[in-house]
């Protein structure tokens, strides 16, 4: 072949797959691997999951956006072998995926997911390599083809400059039962954008935050179950009890202090104090906290007024006596 002509051709592949890997940054996103549902330290509001692969760490950043602005649960999808750092071969590896993709050879991943049910919205990023779907995801989507049938599933994509009409081919041919909503793509001149266009485009989707209703009068009365009998409780309508409320069921040991005055545990993390009126004179059955050292006090007798202690609740009727006397007790807290 005329070496004239190779050049051009050369240049034209970097530049297709450079589309989504145009950064000098590491070539794996180094995250563990969570699932929907485990404790990875971002508990979401249920109803949306992102999923998405990263080299250069553009999708990364428009996945962390979509996250953050809905509070919702994200999986990183990642290919057994990771890619080589050099950034040739990393071509020579990614052309070669997408030939063998089109034998029905799909590379390893160590990502799956047992199921969809949950979520309203599958969220799908990816980089665009060669004009398509980068070969992590097009595996994860063709292994979970079955699960993601009938789900509602919104494409995102990084490119340096190719268009996103390829990559929703793809999609739609790995998982043709599924229900595409509008796809976003931030190219090399709209990246430094997505901090205002992808909420912008999550609200055009009717996707946004979940965010936990205020309680009214009736929520504000909960139960402590001791054993097989139950306290009943009314809440204060404060800021601490509103928190203490939206942390329910709750199972904790109450711990004796002072010799019998007081039922103590510490929630973590503390109870939030914004719009809850400090100081009250606890008298038996008060529930409440103390401030300085952040631990919730049920009292068992009437204690003397403090400015440190605030009250979020009271035990009804003679529910105290069973609190009572100098033994630590397992409850259960709970809405009515």
């Amino acid at each position: 072949m005329n070496k004239l002509f190779l050049i051009p051709l050369m240049l034209l592949a970097t530049l297709m797959l450079t589309a989504a890997c145009s950064e000098d940054e590491p070539l794996t996103d180094g995250q563990e691997q969570v699932t929907p549902g485990e404790d990875d330290g971002e508990e979401g509001n249920g109803r949306y999951l992102v999923l998405y692969c990263s080299r250069t760490g553009n999708t990364e950043r428009m996945a962390q956006i979509i996250q953050s602005t809905l509070d919702c649960d994200m999986i990183v999808v990642e290919p057994e072998t990771p890619y080589e750092d050099d950034y040739n071969a990393m071509l020579d590896r990614a052309q070669a995926e997408l030939d063998a993709i089109e034998q029905g050879n799909y590379p390893a991943i160590t990502t799956s997911v047992e199921s969809f049910d949950e979520y309203d919205i599958v969220f799908i990023g990816y980089p665009i390599w060669y004009g398509h779907i980068a070969t992590p995801m097009q595996t994860f989507l063709h292994n979970h083809a079955d699960l993601l049938a009938g789900k509602r599933i919104v494409l995102f994509a990084s490119s340096g400059s190719n268009g996103i009409g390829t990559s929703e081919r793809d999609a739609a041919t790995l998982v043709p039962d599924a229900v595409f909503e509008e796809s976003l793509l931030l190219t090399s001149s709209t990246l430094g954008n997505m901090a205002t266009r992808i909420p912008e485009w999550l609200e055009s989707l009717g996707a946004s935050r979940e965010e936990p209703d205020a309680p009214d009068a009736a929520s504000l009365n909960i139960n402590i179950i001791v054993g097989e009998q139950t306290i009943t409780v009314t809440m204060e309508d404060n800021g601490a009890a509103r928190d203490f409320l939206s942390r329910l069921p709750l199972e904790v040991t109450l711990e004796d202090y002072n010799n019998g005055t007081e039922k103590i545990f510490y929630p973590d993390p503390a109870l939030s104090l914004d719009d809850t009126p400090r100081g009250c004179a606890p008298v038996a059955g008060d529930i409440t906290i103390y401030e300085p050292w952040g631990n919730v006090a049920i009292f068992c007798r009437d204690w003397s007024e403090s400015n440190s202690l605030i009250k979020i609740g009271h035990i009804d009727g003679d529910g105290i006596s069973l609190l009572q006397g100098t033994e630590s007790v397992n409850v259960r807290f709970e809405r009515q």
